[in-house]
């Protein structure tokens, strides 16, 4: 018989998740890996597999919790204008607490996507699926037709940009800026 499993996987997953956005997939050991879970190699490797198995997995995770985040968010106010100016709060809020990690997903399509051709679809992916969540959020403007396309690829490159400069230490009345003139650049 068995024995039953001594952790919970999805805590683990998490503490992987936490370790590769902190260092990065490269900067990451495996000795990193038991580290933070309080598990031996064998235990990661069974339950998650190897290095890229795991580091898929956790970025798996952070893009469902983000686009989950974010759909949320673009859904939560009345005005298209007030939906992004509230994605862009829900961004810059960890900088007021010092976290500068960004956004796992840029830091992944910067280090780890030039040389892996899954991770550069996973995030290439990604980066679609939020230009189609600002397409959504603001369908409501009048004549959106014309303006949606153009806006959703303007607000997903500043969104990105944004996210990078976060983790480049940009100051955040810079950050905060920047998203504000993002915003005023919605037409009603």
């Amino acid at each position: 018989m068995a024995r039953p499993r001594a952790f919970d996987p999805k805590e683990a997953l998490d503490q992987i998740l936490s370790q590769f956005w902190a260092g990065g997939y490269h900067a990451t050991s495996l000795q990193d890996l038991e580290r933070v879970t309080g598990l031996k190699k064998q235990s990661l490797y069974r339950e998650f597999g190897n290095k890229d198995a795991m580091f898929a997995a956790a970025l798996g995770l952070y893009g469902d919790r983000e686009m989950a985040v974010i759909s949320e968010i673009l859904q939560s106010q009345d005005t298209p204008q007030a939906r992004i100016s509230a994605l862009f709060d829900a961004i810059l809020a960890p900088v007021h607490h010092g976290d500068r990690r960004g956004c796992f997903l840029c830091n992944t399509a910067i280090e780890h996507a030039p040389d892996d051709p899954e991770v550069q679809a996973y995030t290439a992916a990604g980066i679609a699926a939020t230009k189609e969540l600002f397409a959504q959020a603001l369908s409501l403007t009048p004549n959106a037709e014309a303006k949606t396309e153009a806006d959703a690829r303007r607000l997903t490159s500043g969104y990105f940009g944004i996210r990078v400069m976060v983790r480049g230490g940009v100051p955040l009345p810079e950050l905060q800026a920047t998203a504000e003139a993002l915003v005023a650049g919605i037409k009603s």
